[in-house]
């Protein structure tokens, strides 16, 4: 094996030893996340926002790594595949650290004390969703479990009606609120419900790359119904 190899081999190793400290990471994180919202410990939403500076280096680590192969070892057909993907895998990792940052800021409005505020249902159900997606991605992406990877890209769309449904009804109870503090409130509930939502569509773009990377088809093209 030649020196040129060998380093080769040791950029691909560091590339997916990032990836992988990028998935726990971000699970880690957005475990946290949902803390945030529930409690609205402070304490954890600066240990969040503090965080995200982290993501922010290891999304640099990764691109840098992933362009610097490219030009050294110009690699061909599923090595270039899986450099290729490593790149979108890691821009779509650091948007979802940078929703769960805009999702903790916001938990400090959140009313939890509103017993009778109907989009909490929908919140609550969006977050279990989104957790079993979030692990099932860290799990696909881990074992390459392509499997795994289209369960959760079916799941986007229910993502997205309970979205629709949150965020049209906290829009109606914000355009009849009399108390501006109130309309405030509603207004930032849905900005949250909407940063929910992106998590969801990032983590079916991770699932279409990782689709990609292992077997070089378009997952779009794969699962879009036939007339």
């Amino acid at each position: 094996m030649t020196e040129r190899t060998l380093h080769y081999e040791k950029e691909m190793l560091f590339l997916n030893s990032k990836l992988m400290e990028f998935v726990d990471g971000v699970e880690d994180l957005f475990e946290k996340t949902l803390y945030a919202v529930k409690s609205g410990d402070e304490r954890i939403i600066a240990e969040i926002e503090q965080m995200d500076d982290y993501f922010d280096e290891l999304d640099v680590q990764i691109q840098l790594t992933a362009f610097d192969v490219i030009a050294k070892y110009q690699p061909l057909a599923e090595d270039l595949r899986f450099v290729v993907a490593m790149i979108g895998l890691s821009i779509d990792l650091e948007r979802i650290a940078d929703e769960c940052v805009n999702i903790a800021r916001l938990s400090r409005q959140v009313q939890r004390t509103l017993e009778s505020f109907s989009s909490w249902e929908t919140l609550n159900q969006m977050m279990r969703i989104i957790s079993v997606m979030l692990q099932q991605t860290v799990d696909a992406v881990k074992h390459k479990d392509l499997d795994l990877a289209i369960k959760v890209w079916k799941r986007d769309d229910e993502v997205d009606k309970l979205h629709n449904e949150g965020h049209d009804n906290l829009i109606d109870l914000a355009c009849h609120e009399t108390n501006p503090r109130m309309m405030r409130v509603y207004l930032e509930e849905a900005f949250l419900i909407r940063h929910l939502e992106r998590i969801a569509d990032h983590l079916t773009n991770i699932c279409e790359k990782l689709y990609f990377m292992q077997t070089g088809e378009q997952l779009k093209k794969i699962m879009r119904p036939q007339h």
